[in-house]
């Protein structure tokens, strides 16, 4: 069964969002370590790209790859690296995503509480991991209960039918 253009892009939309769910947790906690080590939000945001881009592996993921490029495009047009992630969360059309850049520009332009904020979001993108691992882990076992039936099955045919011969005889 083949796919078509729209369904494939489709796919890849969700994979990407969800690598983006799934990376957004440990971006928070890299940008309130780097926060409360006393660096500035840029300085810590750049050095959150830098540290993407020096990861050799071959499934870096969307996000990661996404946020070094942004920061490359940055570096070569001199343009604001959080101003740039703000546009890429707009672009992805996450909700979480957009939510964090949303705390960051309020905590560049209102100097609020951003380490709070941050920690806030932080935690609720850690429970809403948690919870779509919990859905995973159901809806596995849901697929799984049809083969392990038909094990049972033949398990009990194979035990019981040399009983059921020997009646017959």
């Amino acid at each position: 069964m083949k796919l078509n253009f729209k369904e494939k892009d489709r796919k890849k939309e969700a994979e990407r969002e969800e690598d983006i769910i799934r990376a957004l947790p440990t971006f928070i906690n890299q940008l309130l370590l780097l926060l409360s080590s006393g660096m500035v939000l840029q300085e810590a945001l750049v050095t959150i790209a830098v540290r993407y881009g020096r990861e050799k592996t071959e499934k870096v993921g969307y996000f990661r790859l996404s946020v070094y490029e942004l920061y490359l495009g940055c570096e070569k047009n001199g343009q604001d690296f959080l101003q740039a992630f703000c546009d890429f969360s707009r672009s992805t059309r996450v909700r979480e995503l957009t939510r964090l850049a949303r705390i960051l520009m309020d905590g560049r332009r209102r100097g609020s509480d951003l380490w709070d904020k941050l920690a806030e979001e932080g935690e609720s993108l850690w429970a809403e991991r948690r919870r779509r691992a919990g859905e995973k882990i159901r809806l596995a076992e849901s697929k799984m209960s049809f083969p392990l039936a038909l094990m049972m099955i033949a398990l009990i045919i194979i035990t019981a039918a040399p009983a059921m011969l020997q009646m017959y005889i």
